[in-house]
């Protein structure tokens, strides 16, 4: 019985998926070009104190998917997580931040009063610590279903999950792809992998990871790995945007539309 527990589940999370990519879809065409979006999620203190400054050296900035409630923790997974310091720094440095709900919930399990609760929460979190524009959302463990698709598509943020893949052409705002760089998605290699294919058609790649030291979580990378991923990037080319620059452009676009229509 409990095989067929587990089965069942899983039937219904690739149901979910589906469900996800077909319906409440808030369509927009990206501008022509290959980018490439650095983010990292919950966050644990390494990405701050290690991954950040590699970035910064080479004039880049990256979104931080913030959980709140982490604030000051230790976590099992990843160590020291991130401080209002690290924080203070990012916004100094001129980084974007995005929501992450602020007790790092399932989505996919809460109700629509849930979710809006720890939307505000996170925004009141967020402003206490000096950050007002915030344009994205990533869900937490990649968990969402249509439902909850439809509650946070209310909020009017750019949405991410987990699928991999490059995000061209018309592309789902509600549910951006991402690459991870993490043990069950080959570590780097699939973000390597998916860069090449930038070479040959335009799109907008995003890459997220959790910790960056030298033992990482089985949803973190070396530090060693992450530079090397950042010199590929700096070989091909790409333009390095924010979530938040992306949705700027996105969003310039759109109201230039509307001006030519009318």
């Amino acid at each position: 019985m409990a095989d067929l527990g587990y089965l069942s589940r899983k039937i219904d999370r690739a149901i979910d998926k589906i469900l996800c990519e077909i319906f409440d879809k808030r369509a927009v065409t990206l501008p022509a070009g290959r980018y490439v979006s650095l983010c990292f999620d919950d966050f644990p203190q390494s990405a701050a104190r290690i991954a950040a400054p590699m970035i910064e050296r080479r004039d880049w900035r990256a979104t931080w998917y913030v959980a709140g409630g982490f604030m000051g923790e230790t976590e099992p997974e990843y160590g020291q997580m991130f401080t209002s310091e690290d924080l203070y720094a990012l916004r100094r440095k001129g980084h974007d931040f995005g929501c992450h709900t602020f007790d790092h919930i399932d989505c996919s399990t809460a109700s629509a009063k849930e979710l809006h609760a720890q939307v505000r929460k996170s925004a009141a979190f967020l402003a206490a610590n000096g950050i007002s524009e915030v344009s994205s959302f990533a869900f937490p463990f990649g968990a969402v279903d249509l439902a909850a698709k439809r509650v946070m598509s209310q909020t009017g943020l750019a949405l991410r999950g987990v699928k991999p893949g490059t995000n061209r052409g018309s592309i789902d705002l509600n549910m951006l792809k991402a690459c991870g760089l993490q043990d069950n998605e080959g570590g780097t290699a699939r973000a390597i992998e998916e860069l090449e294919t930038l070479k040959h058609q335009d799109g907008w790649l995003i890459i997220f990871t959790h910790d960056v030291r030298e033992t990482p979580s089985p949803w973190g990378v070396t530090p060693q790995d992450y530079e090397h991923l950042l010199d590929a990037i700096a070989c091909f080319g790409a333009e390095i945007v924010t979530v938040g620059d992306m949705m700027n452009r996105l969003n310039a676009s759109d109201a230039r539309d509307v001006r030519a229509v009318a």
